[in-house]
């Protein structure tokens, strides 16, 4: 059939806006508006290198990873540490690891970009596919093409997948690759269903393949479905003819299915589920222990639904502000309901709240394919939206909350809305004055899903990352909303403690500033701290030998620096932590002025770090910790009333001032506040 004239443009128009639209989210995001492409969520790489470590085992010719490589995140079975996280994302990786090193750890947002690339090629495939089927026309007329591009820009820019790209690490690059490859999968098993080939039972075959190699929900989901497939074509006895592809189609299903059992088996002896008693964070962990023991063992089951329904689909699941960004995650963790024992709660936000526009698309569809006389290109839909579905299984029952979980809807949200889209053209088609209104609503829906998770992944990419990224996202508040923060800003006179979220406590005369997350994890973290200089000079005297502590740090272990002084009356500084000891070579004391110790809190790393000159680098203290229950708290460095002992070795010791932190003293003026340095 030839197309009508201007349908090729229009389709063209269509795909190139709203890929242009829902692209720029995405990457802009993913940069975090920026331009390093090796980006990572931790200024470390902590947790963006697993895949590394994956990837060289698997080129070294096993599964196991080195020891302590994975951190917290690490499961130690039968004496050797695997990663739960499938492989596939480290298969990727294999031709760069096969040539260098220099990439290890700063893959993450490469591969994250190409996952998006791979989702928005599959939902613009899916749209196109079912819009003739569904809408009953053939041509694609202007107002068609505007309702297909808003539809890409809020599929591909304005789902939860904007936020994971806030933070390139493996958790969410997990779930990135994990909803491209099973919206892959939906694709061509909605394809075989309309167009039965072995074409389409390949590629079924190999997006199965790619989901069960990212995340085991979302590919069982797809392997299932394509065995049910094929078993009915097979044996369903209403049918006259067996198609002959059925086996095909259930191999495509079965052969990843039975992968993914054989190395969840050889990794932790379990079908489907790992052990979390075997992973190091349950032994660091109490309350996960505690779960776990609450729980059966495990942390699923239907005592969670509650919770998950009332964290992931609850109408008001989201939270304006009258500042910069003005659309946040609720202020709170998601609570516990039905006298669930759950393991760790995050601030969620719900998938109704955050992408509204697709979630009423998606139950308008469920009405329509689910309905008993569904029309046949209709009803040919129900397996795939029942995949859909099912994907998000994982979730509803388990009892650990945060928003990147949210991302396990995003299929059924966005086949939903490739549904709605396809009807809704076609009844456009038939009443022409619903054509304004539609393409408003959409305009509307898809601008907003698109601003609201641009705005929680910047907002979470500089709460995990911390430092220059975090003393930005406080500055643009206060410059895109001056003022507004006023009511949020407290003095305090050591580290803050209680609060709400996004409060600002600055604490002495701007010594450091410090933001609320809302986290009950990590409570209060620091934006900027003022760099110091201690002196230490001699008082005329004849030195003579030995220590004096000038500065201590708040931690779980005793954290000091020190200065020395030898019987050769030269000097070292002394860094300790807890046994452990840091030290300069020593040197002589300038015959004019003094030694100068620097200190900066690098808050990227999470660590105070000391310089002396002369001497040279002292060593770091961490300037963040983790108290007995895991809590990550700020750490307060204190100096030490050492001017007696300082003096009995012939020295001396003043503060110099530091240089003036401009962000935090405008934030104490405009909330009133004196912090007059004199």
């Amino acid at each position: 059939m030839i197309p009508a004239p201007g349908t090729e443009r229009n389709r063209l128009v269509a795909t190139t806006t709203g890929l242009v639209l829902g692209g720029l989210a995405y990457v802009l995001t993913l940069l975090d508006y920026g331009t390093n492409l090796t980006r990572t969520a931790l200024q470390g790489g902590l947790f963006s290198a697993f895949y590394d470590e994956q990837g060289r085992a698997l080129l070294a010719g096993h599964v196991d990873v080195p020891a302590n490589s994975l951190g917290i995140e690490g499961f130690v079975h039968d004496g050797r540490t695997f990663m739960y996280f499938p492989p596939w994302p480290a298969i990727l990786r294999l031709p760069v690891l096969l040539t260098t090193h220099e990439y290890d750890g700063r893959l993450t947002l490469l591969s994250m970009a190409l996952a998006w690339i791979v989702f928005a090629v599959m939902v613009t495939k899916l749209v196109w596919l079912l819009l003739p089927r569904l809408s009953g026309v053939d041509e694609v007329t202007g107002g068609t093409a505007v309702l297909v591009a808003l539809f890409l820009a809020a599929a591909t820019g304005g789902s939860f997948l904007t936020f994971d790209a806030g933070q390139p690490w493996v958790y969410h690059e997990a779930y990135v690759w994990a909803i491209a490859s099973v919206f892959g999968g939906i694709y061509w098993l909605t394809r075989l269903l309309y167009e039965p080939t072995r074409h389409a039972t390949w590629w079924l075959f190999v997006f199965a393949l790619l989901s069960v190699g990212s995340r085991a929900t979302e590919g069982w989901a797809i392997s299932l479905a394509a065995i049910a497939l094929g078993v009915w074509w097979r044996w369903w006895p209403r049918r006259t003819a067996t198609n002959p592809l059925w086996w095909r189609v259930v191999l495509a299903g079965a052969v990843p299915l039975a992968l993914s059992i054989a190395l969840n088996e050889y990794k932790f002896g379990t079908v489907y589920i790992f052990p979390l008693q075997d992973q190091v964070w349950t032994f660091l962990n109490e309350h996960r222990r505690e779960a776990l023991a609450a729980n059966g063992g495990g942390l699923t089951g239907p005592q969670f639904f509650t919770t998950s329904f009332m964290a992931y689909l609850r109408l008001d699941g989201i939270r304006f502000v009258g500042y910069f960004p003005f659309i946040t995650l609720p202020a709170h963790a998601a609570p516990a309901y039905g006298g669930a024992f759950v393991d760790q709660t995050y601030r969620t936000g719900s998938v109704t709240s955050f992408m509204p526009m697709l979630m009423v698309m998606f139950l308008v569809s469920l009405v329509a394919v689910a309905r008993p006389r569904a029309r046949r290109q209709l009803a040919l839909l129900r397996l795939p939206l029942l995949v859909s579905v099912l994907v998000t299984g994982g979730v509803m029952g388990y009892g650990y909350y945060s928003a990147r979980y949210a991302s396990e809807f995003v299929p059924a949200m966005v086949l939903g809305g490739a549904v709605c889209t396809s009807l809704l053209a076609g009844a456009v088609r038939r009443r022409r004055g619903w054509q304004a209104p539609a393409v408003a609503v959409l305009a509307v829906g898809a601008a907003f899903s698109i601003v609201a998770q641009m705005a929680i992944g910047t907002t979470m990419a500089a709460f995990i990352h911390r430092g220059e990224p975090l003393q930005r996202y406080v500055q643009w508040q206060h410059d895109v909303s001056p003022g507004a923060q006023a009511r949020l800003v407290s003095q305090v006179s050591g580290l803050p403690t209680g609060g709400n979220t996004d409060d600002l406590a600055i604490r002495g005369d701007c010594q450091s500033l410090y933001l609320n997350t809302g986290d009950r994890y990590q409570p209060w973290i620091p934006v900027e701290e003022r760099d110091r200089v201690l002196e230490v000079s001699a008082t005329g005297q004849r030195l003579r030998p030995g220590r004096i502590t000038l500065l201590t740090v708040t931690g779980t272990v005793p954290q000091s620096v020190r200065v020395e002084v030898s019987h050769h009356q030269q000097l070292r500084f002394v860094a300790q932590y807890g046994d452990a000891l840091a030290t300069t070579s020593w040197f002589d004391l300038p015959t004019t002025g003094g030694v100068r110790l620097g200190i900066r809190n690098q808050i990227g790393i999470g660590f105070f770090q000391f310089v002396a000159t002369p001497g040279g680098p002292v060593g770091f203290l961490p300037s963040v910790y983790f108290d007995r229950d895991q809590n990550s708290l700020p750490a307060l460095l204190t100096l030490t009333n050492s001017a007696a002992g300082l003096a009995s070795l012939g020295l001396r010791m003043t503060e110099l001032p530091g240089l003036p932190m401009p962000l935090c003293d405008e934030l104490a003026r405009e909330a009133g506040i004196d912090v007059g340095r004199g």
